[in-house]
């Protein structure tokens, strides 16, 4: 019976994961989920404008994940997963996507992301 619920799941059609910004070319992928999307879209907007290659991606669909997801996430050097949680999506993701290893923005304050916060940290990676 598992096994046919998971079949069930694993049939929905789900749409693809875009990518925003520096598609081609990114030296980081920023990796999100939910209402974290204007926050983390404003940050790759500054780090663009800064002269970074920076992408973004915006899960909308957990369960099943979108086809192309392992496919995106490998794509780049380097991607970070960004939550208000203790990182839960990041797990996720490892799981699900063989040798994803991304780097981590967590924070749990019950507050909105601050996009200079966002910034100075991806910074940090990007010079790594």
């Amino acid at each position: 019976m598992t096994r046919l619920r998971q079949q069930k799941i694993d049939n929905i059609q789900v749409p693809d994961l875009e990518v925003e910004g520096d598609v081609n070319d990114a030296d980081l992928l920023i990796v999100g989920f939910g209402s974290t999307y204007g926050h983390l879209h404003s940050a790759m907007d500054e780090l663009r404008a800064a002269g970074h290659k920076v992408a973004q991606a915006q899960f909308k669909y957990l369960n099943p994940l979108p086809k192309n997801a392992a496919a995106v996430l490998s794509r780049y050097k380097k991607v970070v997963v960004a939550e208000q949680n203790m990182g839960q999506l990041a797990a996720y993701l490892r799981m699900k996507v063989d040798n994803f290893v991304p780097y981590q923005f967590n924070q749990v304050k019950g507050q909105p992301f601050v996009v200079e916060e966002l910034v100075n940290a991806f910074e940090d990676i990007l010079k790594k």
